[in-house]
């Protein structure tokens, strides 16, 4: 297990996770990223959210940004 950290940074906000999570390995850790991602940047206000995902070293490995399956899904059935 590894130990990874999860950055949001929306708009000129950034909030730095001191915490972080233990995971397998990399993909474990950027698959729950986009999770964070997805879940908080369905909210109008969090659309410009993008998750930095960071090694206990601090490099950064990935940069997430909220899927748009769900608006799109959204949008398409408004347009019917």
């Amino acid at each position: 297990m590894e130990h990874y950290f999860f950055d949001l940074h929306f708009a000129a906000e950034r909030v730095v996770d001191e915490d972080g999570v233990d995971h397998f390995d990399v993909g474990s850790a950027v698959y729950y990223g986009q999770r964070i991602a997805d879940k908080i940047g369905r909210d109008a206000d969090y659309k410009s959210l993008k998750v930095h995902v960071r090694s206990l070293d601090g490099s950064v490995l990935a940069i997430v940004a909220a899927s748009s399956g769900r608006a799109g899904e959204q949008v398409a059935l408004i347009g019917r």
